[in-house]
């Protein structure tokens, strides 16, 4: 028995879609992370209302906070197109891929712009990535300020 791959060059869509929906799924991992910082930083900015904190902490827990919220956005932005890609992967019993409803119900509920509808399975894959990727960043940029400031502290 041959458990190698055949190398074909296009991948089909529906095994396109259900990878893009596990690798998606990976948002929720990111967005469990990052919602522990943007809490504190809130509550700290909250707390600094009443007590001088100084500028650069007040500097840096504005930033973590706001890419937190940024990032808590494009969770729910990853996770919506999971959910779709999910059900798109899995309508086999339907027959054929058909986007266009898909794009009708999106456009309907303002969910997608007129210059986006009609697109192929890659570009909505690749910009679902994309999604991805500034979640990540998102992350990144709080820990990066978090552990910055915490060597400014130790100083």
């Amino acid at each position: 028995m041959n458990l190698k791959p055949a190398a074909t060059g296009e991948p089909e869509p529906r095994y396109l879609l259900a990878a893009a929906a596990g690798l998606l799924d990976q948002g929720e991992v990111i967005d469990r992370l990052s919602r522990p910082l943007t809490i504190a930083a809130l509550i700290g900015l909250v707390a600094g209302l009443g007590v001088e904190f100084g500028a650069l902490l007040t500097a840096g827990l504005l930033l973590v906070a706001l890419a937190g919220l940024m990032e808590t956005y494009l969770a729910l932005r990853t996770g919506f197109d999971a959910a779709l890609f999910h059900w798109l992967a899995g309508d086999e019993e339907r027959g054929a891929l058909d986007l266009g409803k898909l794009d009708a119900a999106l456009l309907e509920l303002g969910l997608l712009s007129k210059a986006k509808a009609g697109r192929e399975v890659e570009p909505r894959v690749s910009g679902a990535r994309r999604l991805l990727t500034l979640q990540g960043v998102a992350l990144a940029l709080q820990v990066a300020v978090v552990v910055f400031g915490t060597a400014l502290i130790t100083l």
